[in-house]
């Protein structure tokens, strides 16, 4: 119709996460991508998501919003994650997240705290003390897997669609297609990027313990203590550490090798 704008007339819009099951997984247990769902995962998992339906602050979810800041108001309508399915020797969940609109890195960071609540590296009280005044540091879940699936446009098929004129505008009727294309190329691209890169699974040994989900004064960049990030932290130096002495050590092997040479050949090193 005239004057039809896509982006402000969208009443909502669907994206999905396509994640390893392994996401899900305690964090006192050592995981491989052998691992599997149990019986009550998924229901588990959901029980964690459906917190986030409703309308809230997102201000930590995001970047520039300050405390109950209106422009940081959502409203979610849907927040699950389907059963399991294996590919490529992985188990695998579609995560679908369906609201009004999203900022920056909401859906990362609203999965990023859904998955450390369900390993334990939190509770679901930081996902309440989130909507307040205080400032909490929310791991942002890797982008591999997140996709837009589906703009909606309600109320537009409700005025237009079926008026002899206008088609509606969605995807029925052709959902067999989408869901064919979306398998081939979207779903096996992730999958198989996952395989080689292990973004989750690097995500969650080198990401998630450096958060301590404390609550601080909003205006605050001082970080809690916590005794999981200083030990991750110190891994992390000892390992730096490590590398420059085996870096430094190899280079004196080779200084010597030349010298050695040089000796042998007769000519100044």
């Amino acid at each position: 119709t005239k004057n039809f704008n896509c982006q402000s007339q969208a009443d909502a819009r669907t994206y999905l996460y396509l994640t390893p099951t392994f996401a899900f997984s305690p964090v006192t247990e050592v995981i491989n991508e052998g691992w599997r769902c149990g019986p009550d995962t998924i229901t588990d998992v959901n029980n964690v998501f459906k917190h986030y339906l409703g309308v809230h602050y997102y201000h930590n979810y995001t970047s520039g919003k300050l405390p109950m800041e209106p422009s940081s108001q959502r409203y979610i309508m849907e927040f699950e994650a389907g059963q399991p399915f294996e590919r490529q020797g992985m188990e695998w969940s579609v995560v679908r997240v369906k609201g009004q609109s999203f900022m920056l890195h909401q859906i990362r960071k609203m999965v990023g705290l859904g998955i450390s609540i369900v390993r334990g590296h939190t509770s679901l009280k930081t996902l309440d003390e989130a909507w307040g005044m205080k400032r909490i540091d929310i791991p942002r879940a890797p982008g591999l897997g997140l996709m837009l699936d589906q703009i909606h446009y309600d109320r537009y098929n409700k005025r237009f669609a079926g008026d002899g004129v206008h088609e509606g505008l969605g995807w029925e009727g052709q959902m067999d297609v989408v869901e064919k294309f979306k398998d081939d190329f979207i779903f096996s691209d992730i999958i198989e990027t996952e395989g080689k890169e292990k973004s989750m699974m690097t995500w969650m040994g080198d990401v998630l313990p450096l958060h301590t989900f404390t609550p601080r004064h909003f205006e605050s960049d001082v970080h809690e203590p916590s005794p999981l990030r200083g030990a991750s932290l110190k891994a992390k130096r000892e390992e730096k550490e490590m590398k420059n002495a085996n870096s430094k050590e190899n280079q004196a092997a080779i200084n010597v090798d030349i010298v050695d040479q040089a000796v042998v050949e007769n000519v100044p090193a």
